[in-house]
């Protein structure tokens, strides 16, 4: 017996399309497995666009597997869907799904990438999914990327005319141990705040919501004289709020890795106080840290060491 439709978790998937999707479109194993578990599939479902239109598409079985048939061509037709289109297929219940398509990688105010590889690279932003109110010419700007229920902050460049993030996507690549060529969906919400879901490479949408990770700590190197603000839970952990101290460094990144006493200092913050490493320019001396790079540190509690584990140059792309 299938389960209720009110103990569902959306499987949503996605297709790259080719030329043969344009007439007959495979719904993954997965998706299929938990939308009619071992019960037989429905023989049609409902699909609908975003502009109100629904179609009736018949369903076909082949070798275990399930299609979109007769009725999907009326889709493509009607959405003016074709090869290298990106189409996201959210189930609303086990019988109906909702439609959203990516002519030319764009849809509204969201926009899709395939990550090719796990390492840095440049991903560009389409020129029509930034705000008119932001000037991303002139300044490097961070951007903040939700992903499930976590955070984390991107930095946004220019090259040759054009926007894209940079710094910061390798740390979400490890951090949810991505492969190359999943689908990454970036919606942009309003200024540098953009919302992530994450296909992978058989189409289904890989659900963060629930899943533990690491909280990462890294920190997006701006300027020689601003410092880094230390988060709150290492600020608690090294107890600066009861005694503003030193801390004690140490460069696990170097070859020659090196230990020296950095000074702290604290900043007024709303009705309370946040705390940041002083000295800095002798810090990114010692370190070897320059301006544009990514510093990925820890903070070993029983030992009252900040560690410097990863520092990634920052590295401007020139193709």
């Amino acid at each position: 017996m299938v389960e209720s439709s009110s103990s569902i978790r959306d499987p949503c998937f996605c297709r790259h399309m080719n030329q043969a999707d344009e007439v007959l479109l495979a719904i993954p194993s997965d998706v299929a497995s938990k939308l009619w578990g071992d019960d037989k599939a429905p023989t049609n479902v409902l699909i609908q666009s975003e502009d109100g239109r629904t179609f009736n598409v018949s369903l076909s079985e082949a070798k275990g597997r399930h299609f979109f048939f007769h009725g999907w061509s009326n889709v493509v037709i009607h959405l003016r869907l074709k090869k290298g289109c990106l189409v996201v297929f959210n189930p609303v219940d086990y019988t109906t799904f909702k439609v959203t398509y990516f002519i030319n990688g764009v849809s509204r105010s969201s926009f899709w990438t395939s990550l090719l590889s796990t390492t840095y690279h440049f991903t560009v932003i389409p020129e029509c999914i930034l705000p008119k109110s932001y000037d991303y010419t002139s300044n490097d700007t961070i951007s903040t990327i939700n992903i499930g229920n976590k955070t984390f902050h991107v930095k946004i460049e220019t090259l040759d005319g054009k926007a894209g993030f940079t710094n910061g996507i390798d740390v979400i690549v490890a951090q949810f141990q991505l492969e190359a060529d999943c689908y990454l969906l970036f919606t942009n919400f309003f200024g540098n705040y953009f919302h992530v879901r994450i296909f992978g490479k058989n189409g289904v949408e890989n659900n963060f919501v629930d899943v533990e990770v690491d909280e990462p700590l890294v920190a997006l190197i701006d300027s020689v004289a601003e410092p880094v603000r230390l988060p709150d839970n290492v600020s608690r952990m090294a107890k600066l709020d009861s005694d503003l101290k030193p801390i004690t460094v140490r460069l696990l990144h170097l070859t020659q890795q090196e230990e020296f006493t950095n000074y702290t200092r604290r900043e007024k913050k709303d009705n309370g106080f946040r705390y940041a490493l002083s000295r800095w320019s002798r810090f990114m001396k010692c370190a070897g840290i320059k301006v544009g790079d990514t510093v990925h540190y820890s903070f070993d509690e029983t030992d009252q060491v900040l560690n410097v584990e990863l520092n990634v140059p920052h590295i401007r792309c020139t193709g």
